[in-house]
């Protein structure tokens, strides 16, 4: 299949004066976007894999953000009927099983051509949609257009998270699309990961009612916190300082591991971070589409339990950050109306390159301590398990977009990763996964001063 060219991912429209055209434009990138991800497969059959036995094969997740608008928009009454029953059902909901082996999914999946046709319709009426609905503002969660907003940040979402699953299918069925870049590794220059004492203070998390940028459920509501003095690691944990935990031989022992996490090593028979590609005594890295010589000096991209392991391995005072204490690093020195989602190129951000950069490398958006990729390059691992702010209340038109998961299953990330567009870059948005899922996601240290 022919790779497509690359569009540059627009920041997200305003809820308070955003015009019809650009409602219109952001549409269009948003599905360009996903466009041009899924151009890197070769072959029709790929779609019918699972490149993540935890997950549907890929044919659903290009069904899916489709379906998702005109699900959407005939709750909000914008649309009076669908295009497709059969396809808004079977594409309606992703799935979080625990094991593989609880994975429900379609015996037989559409066709590839039938899809294609499908999402080329859907694409016609949002669009139109767009040009015929009334504006009014402010947009807020009960105008009917919130429907609109809520497809085109899942859409977005969809970008991210299919890229990790198109990132695991057999490197030999895909393409690097056009435009494609990975980041330039020098691996001679890697700096040293200093500690940083932060003393601490309060913090408010939560996103106002009144933000001019959409938002998710999860996301609304209000918290104090009083932080106290802790200190972390300036950079996220890169790829060299991770393979000193490995090559010692520490990854395979008990010892460092949670008992959840020691029984999905053991289940799995896991051996390196999933990244890693084993080549003779050493290992390569497997970018999105390729496999490269490992960058040394890229953060290390593992899951919650790998995280932990590592932090075990150092020494039993160490830890993840708390989402308190993530949120008060990234405030620190920064307008309360700061958001890198307007701020992308500072932070490796909303595609600002599709990869990793080297720790450290961005530093228009160190922090006023010093910390480094506090936004982007790859998200954050937290000790914290998913959990509701004070006065969260579900969205009517989906119920079960955080509150299924609010429980000690799941754990939280923040600070999205270079494959972060929409307001999934804002510093708002909160993220929870399983803590065997693997997403463009790694960690940094932090102790109790």
């Amino acid at each position: 299949m022919e790779t497509l060219s690359p569009p540059q991912s627009l920041h997200p429209v305003l809820l308070n004066n955003c015009t019809r055209e650009e409602l219109d434009q952001y549409f269009c990138n948003t599905w360009e976007l996903y466009d041009w991800l899924f151009s890197s497969i070769k072959d029709e059959s790929t779609y019918y894999i699972n490149p993540d036995p935890l997950r549907h094969p890929l044919i659903f997740y290009w069904g899916h953000t489709a379906a998702f608008y005109i699900n959407k928009l005939i709750l909000a009454g914008l649309l009076k009927e669908g295009i497709n029953e059969y396809y808004e059902d079977i594409f309606a909901k992703g799935v979080d099983p625990d094991l593989p082996e609880n994975l429900e999914t379609q015996s037989k999946w559409p066709n590839l051509a039938d899809v294609d046709a499908y999402r080329k319709t859907v694409y016609n009426v949002v669009r139109e949609v767009i040009a015929t609905t009334p504006l009014e503002y402010p947009i807020n969660e009960k105008s009917a257009l919130w429907a609109l907003f809520m497809g085109l940040e899942h859409d977005r979402i969809h970008f991210e998270t299919s890229s990790v699953l198109i990132r695991q299918a057999p490197a030999h069925l895909l393409q690097r699309p056009d435009g494609w870049e990975y980041a330039v590794s020098s691996n001679t220059n890697i700096p040293e990961n200093k500690l940083i004492r932060v003393e601490g203070g309060k913090v408010s998390l939560g996103k106002p009612q009144d933000s001019t940028i959409y938002g998710w459920d999860n996301e609304y509501g209000s918290l104090e916190v009083e932080v106290k003095p802790f200190e972390a690691t300036q950079n996220l944990i890169s790829n060299q300082e991770y393979l000193e935990f490995v090559r010692s031989g520490a990854y395979s022992k008990k010892q460092y591991w949670t008992a959840e996490g020691w029984n999905w090593k053991q289940r799995t028979n896991t051996k390196h971070p999933k990244f890693w590609v084993i080549d003779k005594t050493t290992f390569n890295y497997r970018a999105m589409f390729d496999v490269v010589y490992m960058p040394l000096d890229y953060p290390v991209e593992v899951n919650a339990h790998e995280a932990w392991a590592y932090c075990k391995w150092k020494g039993d005072e160490w830890r993840l950050l708390s989402e308190a204490e993530f949120m008060f690093i990234a405030k620190e020195g920064r307008s309360d109306d700061y958001d890198p989602v307007f701020d992308a190129s500072a932070h490796n951000l909303n595609m600002f390159i599709g990869s990793p950069t080297p720790v450290g490398q961005m530093k228009e958006g160190q922090t006023v301590s010093g910390f480094n990729d506090i936004y982007g390059n790859v998200w954050d691992w937290l000790k914290d398990d998913w959990y509701a702010l004070p006065d969260f209340k579900t969205h009517p038109w989906y119920t079960d977009f955080s509150e299924p998961y609010f429980d000690t299953e799941h754990s939280m990330m923040l600070g999205g990763a270079w494959a972060t567009t929409g307001t999934g870059a804002s510093r708002f948005y909160r993220l929870w996964f399983r803590r065997e899922f693997y997403q463009h996601a790694g960690f940094r240290m932090a102790k109790n001063a």
